[in-house]
């Protein structure tokens, strides 16, 4: 009887381990998608400030084309 209760509790624990280690993985993969997160968010900022600097650049250049023309 005591083996059955050695190997159930060997069985708890290895379960108790396992659940450990998924949850630990899911937390490192959920802080390493915000890191990836913030670093996407930062570089779609600056592209969308360099696009809006060439729609500045690109109108004014077809304003001056088309005054001048």
């Amino acid at each position: 009887m005591s083996f059955v209760r050695l190997l159930v509790s060997f069985a708890v624990l290895l379960v108790s381990l396992g659940h450990l280690l998924v949850s630990s993985c899911a937390t490192l993969g959920f802080v390493l998608f915000t890191r990836e997160f913030r670093t996407f968010t930062r570089e779609f900022c600056c592209f969308t400030r360099e696009f809006g600097s060439f729609t500045r650049e690109f109108v004014r250049h077809s304003w001056v084309c088309a005054v001048y023309s």
